[in-house]
């Protein structure tokens, strides 16, 4: 682990001892406090996503942008902890960039991500460990230069399932992160990938609890790619980070998205499990791994309270845009809802009316609200009406 790392984790360690001794810095609340958090899914990079990246500059020099292909959904992420699956690594350049099956990405998707608000990434999935321990640790040195946060990996002597802890808009979040595997044998020993077990769960959660947190979050990579509808092996581990503390379970890994539910609405305190996310970019093509969705979760804290509660949920419905082929390809999240402040600028009336289309059919199998807010949100579940919990049709988006 490179100085600034470990320094990173050791005070991370020194400040959750000083939480334990003396006691949470926050306890109850002396005033409202309200913030947003927003989740997307798998963020990937693909062979064509690199080639749409690519520009020369006048000396020759090859470099890669990918700003442009989030251009058209920033306004989504606007005042909100931003919080992402990164699905590649980022090796260096002596290893080769390369998408499927063996990711290896530039590292200025960096740019891209802190341009776009990203705060949070979660790196136990199965793509972290494509480039062995050693792209790994240099993907967490990228991260830590670019100032981006990172949970579900552990270096050198810093248990994997440490929880991440932060403030944001006044309050302290935990992050825990597990995946169910990787696609390489991990042979090292000082780079530990958060494997999904009851007691890795178990024990990440309760460190988590030791900072005395505000709001607990658990991030899953998991399930069956493809499948709309979560398996026994994702509900256990969920029923195990509830158990345990988590008040909210965000999933990734299937490639499409998965319902909704909120558990517990009816006590006052709402815990959401958001069963997959689905692919926010990608080059995979077919329908259902095209579309997918921006989760907004808004949660407050009143006057009295020790923990802060989850007080709505929303979608933004999205799907990846593919125009031009070759070096003239061009890769962009377009937003699929039918409302906020959004630039169509240049896109075919056509490619605008296959993600209305799209998007159409994410807020149907998730049950979503009927017309979005004015930041194109549509609602899935509200404190205001804890009865009305997300209601998915049976049939899958295609």
């Amino acid at each position: 682990m490179d100085g600034k790392g470990r320094i990173r984790r050791i005070v991370w360690i020194l400040v959750v001892l000083l939480w334990a001794v003396s006691g949470p810095l926050n306890g109850r609340a002396d005033a409202e406090v309200r913030a947003r958090a927003i989740f997307v899914g798998d963020v990937m990079a693909h062979k064509q996503q690199l080639e749409a990246a690519e520009r020369r500059l006048e000396d020759g020099e090859k470099v890669w942008d990918f700003k442009p292909q989030f251009r058209r959904v920033k306004p989504l992420f606007e005042r909100a902890l931003v919080v992402a699956n990164l699905e590649t690594v980022f090796a260096g350049s002596e290893r080769g960039y390369a998408g499927y099956p063996s990711f290896n990405t530039p590292d200025s998707l960096t740019e891209a991500l802190n341009d776009l608000g990203v705060g949070v990434v979660t790196l136990a999935n199965n793509h972290i460990l494509d480039r062995g321990a050693s792209g790994a640790r240099r993907t967490t040195e990228v991260l830590d230069g670019a100032g981006i946060a990172w949970t579900g990996l552990g270096l050198d002597d810093i248990p994997a399932n440490s929880p991440l802890i932060l403030e944001h808009q006044g309050l302290r979040w935990a992050f825990v992160s597990y995946s169910y595997g990787s696609n390489r044998v991990l042979a090292s020993s000082d780079v530990h990938l958060n494997v999904i077990s009851e007691a890795a769960v178990a024990s990440g959660l309760k460190r988590a609890e030791m900072a005395s947190p505000d709001l607990v979050v658990a991030c899953f990579h998991w399930g069956v790619e493809y499948q709309h509808t979560p398996s026994q092996h994702q509900k256990r581990a969920a029923e195990t980070a509830l158990k345990h503390g988590a008040d909210l379970v965000i999933g990734t890994h299937p490639h499409v998205l998965q319902p909704v539910e909120v558990r517990d609405a009816e006590s006052g305190r709402a815990r959401p499990v958001v069963w997959s996310l689905g692919n926010f970019v990608s080059f995979q093509r077919t329908l259902p791994r095209e579309r997918s969705g921006v989760l907004a979760v808004d949660v407050v804290k009143h006057p009295g309270m020790v923990r802060a509660r989850v007080e709505r949920l929303s979608i933004a419905p999205t799907r990846v845009s593919v125009l031009g082929s070759g070096k003239s390809r061009r890769i962009e999240v377009v937003y699929a809802g039918r409302g906020g402040p959004f630039n169509h600028e240049g896109l075919p009336s056509g490619e605008l009316r296959i993600a209305r289309n799209a998007g159409d059919a994410v807020l149907g199998f998730l049950g979503a609200a009927a017309e979005p807010d004015e930041r194109g949100f549509y609602t899935l579940w509200s404190a205001q009406e804890p009865g009305a919990l997300p209601k998915p049709v049976r049939k899958a988006p295609r």
